[in-house]
C-alpha cells in the first residue's frame, strides 16, 4: 500500500511543474553554496534546487528512484547522485545548505536524525525543511505514505532545539490543500486523493501564489522552516 501511494505522489508531483516551481521559489532565497538534498526521489526538485546552488548532491535510499533521477538530470554538471540511507551515513562538513522536502515526517527518530545532519554542514551552514503540518489532519493519507507524524510550528521548533538547531523563521504553505487532505484522509478514509484534485491545485497555482503573498497564513497543509546550528 505504501509503495503504491508513494508512487502516486511521485508521478503526480513529477507532472506538477507549477506547484514544484512555487515551492522552489519560496525556499530559493534560503539556498546557497553546496547543497545536500536528502530524499530526492526521482528528482522532481533536484534541478530546481541546482539552479540556485553551486552544486548539489542528491541522495535517496531507493536505487530505482536514483536511476530515474540520474537519467533525468544527466546533462547538468552541477548535480551528482548517491544511493544511500541518509540516517546511517557518517556525514562530514561538506555542505552549506541541507534540504529536507517532506522527509523528516518519515523518520521515526527525528531528533537523532537532525543531530546527525549537523555534522554535514560547514560553519554558518543552514537547514531548510518542508514538513506536513497540523497533527489534527493526520489520517489514512499519512499512514499510506509512511508518515510518523505531522508538525506544528511549536513541535517542529522543539524538535529542532532538542537536536541542536536554532529557529530562523517558518511559515505555513498551501492553505487550500488543508481542505482536500482533511476530506480525503479523515472523512473519506482514502489512501490517495483523486488525481483530478491534484491537477486542479496545479491549475490554480498562479492564483494561489498571489493570494498567499497577501498575508502570513494562519495554517497550511505544509510548514517550511529555516534553521541554523546552535553555536557550541
Amino acid at each position: 500500500m505504501a509503495d503504491s501511494a508513494q508512487g502516486f505522489w511521485l508521478e503526480e508531483l513529477g507532472e506538477a511543474q507549477r506547484f514544484n516551481s512555487w515551492i522552489a521559489d519560496l525556499i530559493g532565497p534560503s539556498i546557497r553554496g553546496d547543497v545536500l538534498e536528502i530524499g530526492c526521489g526521482t528528482g522532481n526538485f533536484t534541478g530546481l534546487l541546482a539552479c540556485r546552488a553551486n552544486s548539489i548532491v542528491a541522495v535517496d535510499l531507493d536505487a530505482e528512484f536514483i536511476a530515474a533521477a540520474q537519467e533525468r538530470w544527466q546533462h547538468d554538471p552541477r548535480i551528482s547522485f548517491r544511493c544511500c540511507d541518509a540516517t546511517t551515513q557518517d556525514w562530514q562538513a561538506a555542505f552549506d545548505t541541507i534540504v529536507l522536502l517532506d522527509i523528516l515526517e518519515h523518520i521515526e527518530d527525528d531528533v537523532d536524525f537532525l543531530q546527525s545532519m549537523r555534522r554535514a554542514l560547514r560553519p554558518e551552514g543552514r537547514l531548510l525543511i518542508k514538513v506536513p503540518s497540523g497533527n489534527w489532519l493526520y489520517g489514512t493519507l499519512d499512514r499510506a505514505i509512511g508518515h510518523h507524524r505531522r508538525y506544528s510550528k511549536k513541535t517542529l521548533r522543539s524538535t529542532l532545539r532538542s537536536a541542536g538547531w536554532c529557529d530562523r523563521g517558518s511559515f505555513y504553505f498551501n492553505l487550500l490543500g488543508v481542505l482536500g487532505w482533511w476530506l480525503n484522509g479523515r472523512v473519506f478514509q482514502r489512501v490517495t486523493p483523486p488525481a483530478a484534485q491534484v491537477k486542479t491545485i496545479e491549475m490554480l497555482v498562479p492564483a494561489l501564489r498571489r493570494l498567499e503573498r497577501l498575508a502570513p497564513l494562519p495554517l497550511g497543509l505544509s510548514l517550511i522552516q529555516l534553521a541554523v546550528r546552535i553555536s557550541e
